[in-house]
């Protein structure tokens, strides 16, 4: 892709920036039996955005997976350790007969919706916001009804297992005065402090320019949700003292949660040691290992290991074409994972992919 978008991690901003004219297509940015972690939160920092290829249409969200997501297959981790399969932080209550629905008459009054409570900026304008109620697409509860965050919504709940979207909590559209090669296309961020419920937040200015980067970001943004839920990040005080698994700035990742693993198969050979929990995850950041790791869907997947596993999921999500042999191990373990794959089968019942690779390729050297 030309332009890569960011967003941003749970609890504290985590951008996701999608490099503009840099990573040529990736994005940014389960529940049921196979419920996914959620992740991203913070104070919004910028994403960069990708893909400039054309894009299917967004499916009306009310289309129900039909295919059968791949057996689990033997993971690719550490043999003695089983990755834990996300579960979402669903409550007995739950209407789960609406998840992933839209239904502008529901209401729920537990969270911040003003535009201070969404998160607005110098540089980032909350427009709309919608409540999320038990998965489903609410009421307004900023601003007035907007039609690229519906299609946006639409996007979303066409790949997402109804049920894992109950980790969501708000979602919203705003616009941005960011300039530069690196733009915040969308993010995400918790709304408390234990990461049981999250916000998205989508730059309406920017999803509308690519079809393909826009999908793609849905994906990835959606990664950061699922791989950050408690049962896959501990976040308490004593986690910020002893921390066995790695750290990534808000909280430690649980021994068997999906990063975890994906940091000890992919990260290993101090690769890890080089990264910085604390600071934004941007292309220019992960450009140089990019230079020499073939592994990576561009370079801002190599900017930190979150990136990376956003970045290669959207890629699985929508079925691209891996350009190396490494970048095809990352996509065959993530196929091994519960749940996982079932996000890319909801994408091809629903006629969406292959979209075409256009991320920037790495291990060319410098």
């Amino acid at each position: 892709m030309t332009r890569r978008l960011g967003s941003r991690f749970a609890g504290v901003l985590i951008p996701l920036a999608l490099l503009v004219g840099a990573c040529s297509s990736g994005s940014d940015d389960a529940s049921g039996s196979v419920a996914l972690v959620t992740s991203e939160v913070a104070q919004p920092a910028p994403e960069t955005a990708e893909p400039e290829t054309e894009v299917a249409e967004p499916v009306p969200e009310t289309i129900e997976a039909e295919t059968e997501a791949a057996e689990p297959a033997p993971e690719a981790t550490d043999p003695e350790t089983e990755v834990a399969e996300p579960e979402s932080t669903l409550e007995s209550d739950i209407d789960t007969g609406r998840a992933g629905g839209i239904d502008l008459t529901l209401t729920r009054d537990d969270l911040d919706c003003s535009e201070d409570g969404l998160g607005s900026t110098e540089e980032t304008t909350f427009w709309v916001a919608h409540v999320v109620v038990d998965g489903a697409l609410g009421a307004v509860c900023f601003g007035d009804e907007d039609p690229t965050l519906i299609d946006a919504w639409e996007a979303l709940s066409v790949i997402t297992p109804s049920l894992q979207l109950t980790d969501l909590g708000l979602f919203g559209g705003y616009l941005s005065g960011e300039s530069g090669d690196e733009i915040t296309l969308a993010f995400v961020n918790a709304l408390d402090d234990d990461g049981t419920l999250f916000q998205m937040s989508v730059n309406l200015d920017e999803y509308d320019q690519d079809g393909n980067e826009a999908l793609l970001t849905m994906a990835h943004e959606f990664s950061h949700v699922f791989t950050a839920l408690p049962t896959q990040i501990d976040r308490s005080a004593e986690a910020l003292d002893s921390c066995d698994t790695y750290f990534n700035g808000e909280g430690c990742y649980e021994p068997d949660s999906l990063m975890y693993q994906w940091i000890v198969q992919f990260w290993g050979d101090g690769l890890i040691d080089e990264i910085d929990p604390f600071a934004d995850a941007t292309g220019e950041g992960g450009q140089q290992r990019c230079d020499v790791e073939p592994a990576f869907f561009g370079a801002y997947a190599a900017s930190s290991p979150e990136e990376d596993f956003a970045e290669s999921f959207s890629a699985l999500v929508f079925q691209l074409e891996p350009t190396t042999v490494e970048q095809q191990d990352k996509l065959d373990w993530m196929v091994a994972q519960p749940g996982l794959a079932e996000f890319r089968d909801r994408a091809l019942a629903a006629g969406i992919g292959p979209l075409e690779n256009n991320f920037d390729a790495c291990g060319l050297g410098g």
